[in-house]
């Protein structure tokens, strides 16, 4: 079996973990996966906090963290890679980039979960003034330097592997079987839910709503939507868990905290919280809400909440944009909200009674994470490395990210913020000396 260096976004899930996403999630189920599948894996965890960051391990198996492009992130993942066979990432977008920046010789397998043209696309789309040229050069380099490099790339749906096949083609990949890289499909598993005890459900209708309120969340129409619901129900409630992600996108989240104010004690606003007390706090709701805002995103993406939701043994009401969402409507294991018409979604939520039938069908529709990363444990038994493929854009985003590693290192050094108070004391006594 292989040594393997798994890149992703923690701190890992425990009980007690704050703000438990997506990113976190997906690495504890590649982390789970792997070595299940028998192999040696170290994590290097990318954190915005990290308690032990450049901490060594004396032994192969084990958890490094480093600040998510903080100083000499770079430099810290090659040493974490350094006797690994086998380079893996799990989660959007930097675990990626990072993979792919200091893979050199190694075969590595690059988790590209959700679209990053039509996430920046959504992001766009909620930005007054609109995305710099900066953010924009920084998200498509990055997405070039994936697509350019990787051995094995992992998408979160047969929406967006369509999507990756075709960004693959333009850049010149697929003309050679050598330097065409394996494209799966691993959709999101469900397997992070441990509830030992579940509590009674409320009476009336109590909605559940968990997650980040990210860009390609619809607040305007959610907050019509539940209005609705209020105005038709009496006695329906709120229940929220999550929130904004910091620097990121925090101003749906925002808005919709301002409108929950207004609602007395209809709408509870708990923000993040420990993941323990996150299934605790949802497990008294009836119905797990999701709606989706308009753009790309929601074709090619995917929603973990879903199944949370389904683990809760919640009913999930979703708009039907995702696949995900689709392929359950279909099975009769979500109850489909129409798009663009938050008043009938309304509607619909004010109509329905609890039906354990739904919930149960969701629930045995989740998979495991060990049947998701069936392609990439098949993968890590052979793993191939493609032919040298060279991209310009990549070429340049990877000279880019490294200097900008250097530069971060060079700032944050104890000579450079020592010559910087000098230089600050010495522009205040040039200033007194003219105003003299």
């Amino acid at each position: 079996m292989a040594k393997i260096l798994l890149i992703g976004r923690g701190p890992l899930p425990t009980p007690t973990a704050p703000q438990l996403g997506f990113s976190q999630l997906r690495t504890a189920a590649f982390a789970d996966a792997l070595a299940s599948g028998g192999h040696a894996v170290r994590i290097l965890s990318l954190e915005s906090h990290p308690r032990d960051a450049g901490t060594p391990l004396t032994q192969w198996e084990g958890v490094l963290a480093t600040k998510e492009e903080g100083p000499g992130w770079i430099q810290r993942a090659r040493e974490a890679a350094d006797g690994a066979d086998i380079v893996v990432s799990a989660g959007p977008y930097n675990p990626g980039r990072l993979a792919v920046a200091i893979a050199d010789h190694r075969p590595v397998w690059v988790d590209v979960p959700g679209d990053p043209t039509a996430e920046l696309a959504a992001l766009a789309r909620v930005t007054p003034d609109g995305l710099t040229d900066e953010q924009v050069a920084a998200a498509l380099a990055g997405a070039a330097a994936v697509l350019s490099r990787a051995d094995g790339i992992s998408v979160i749906s047969e929406a967006q592997r369509h999507a990756t096949l075709g960004q693959l083609g333009l850049i010149g990949r697929l003309l050679s079987e050598d330097t065409s890289p394996v494209l799966a499909t691993m959709p999101n598993s469900g397997d992070f839910i441990e509830l030992k005890h579940r509590p009674e459900r409320e009476d009336g209708l109590v909605i559940a709503l968990a997650g980040s309120f990210n860009p390609w969340m619809d607040v305007d129409g959610l907050i019509t939507c539940l209005e609705t619901l209020f105005h038709l129900k009496v006695d329906a409630q709120v229940i929220c868990t999550g929130g904004g992600i910091e620097g990121f996108y925090e101003a749906g989240f925002e808005k919709f905290s301002t409108w929950a104010s207004t609602q007395g004690d209809r709408v509870n606003v708990h923000g993040w919280l420990p993941h323990g007390d996150m299934l605790q706090c949802l497990a008294s709701a009836h119905v797990g809400l999701s709606m989706d805002a308009s753009g790309p995103e929601p074709e090619l993406g995917s929603r973990t909440r879903l199944l949370l939701y389904a683990g809760l043994g919640l009913i999930p009401a979703s708009t039907t944009r995702c696949e995900l969402a689709r392929d359950w409507a279909r099975e009769g294991a979500l109850v489909p909200l129409p798009f663009g018409d938050p008043v009938g979604a309304g509607e619909i939520l004010a109509g329905l009674s609890p039906d354990a039938t739904i919930a149960d069908r969701a629930a045995a529709l989740t998979p495991t994470s060990a049947e998701v990363c069936v392609p990439l444990l098949q993968w890590c038994q052979q793993p191939r490395r493609c032919a040298d493929f060279r991209s310009e854009s990549a070429v340049l985003a990877s000279e880019l990210e490294t200097t900008k590693d250097q530069l971060r290192a060079v700032y944050s050094s104890p000579s450079w913020r020592a010559m910087n108070r000098l230089h600050g004391l010495g522009l205040t006594a040039v200033g007194r000396l003219k105003s003299q």
